[in-house]
């Protein structure tokens, strides 16, 4: 089995600004610390523990988008709290 190519952070850095998060909601959703977050952004590799993690929060982040037309007018006008728990609430559907 081949490795898979690198995640390019900066798309997913564009993926967290258009969905609204901030750095720690992404962190959370990866289940990292915003230090570790902060240091793939910067370019340091994914462990491959925590590879298949990140790919996973991705593509359930991207049927969020597509499916559910995410942000939508309330989303946008949302706190951040309240952003995360209907985002929380929509991932573990």
């Amino acid at each position: 089995m081949t490795n898979p190519q690198a995640l390019d952070f900066s798309k997913v850095e564009t993926l967290r600004r258009h969905m609204l998060l901030t750095t720690g909601d992404m962190s959370t959703l990866f289940g990292v610390s915003r230090m570790t977050y902060y240091g793939w952004v910067r370019g340091k590799p994914i462990r491959k523990t925590n590879d298949a993690t990140v790919r996973r929060v991705l593509k359930k982040l991207l049927n969020v988008m597509s499916e559910h037309s995410w942000p939508t007018p309330d989303v946008i006008v949302a706190t951040g709290k309240e952003r995360m728990q209907r985002l929380n609430d929509l991932l573990n559907v």
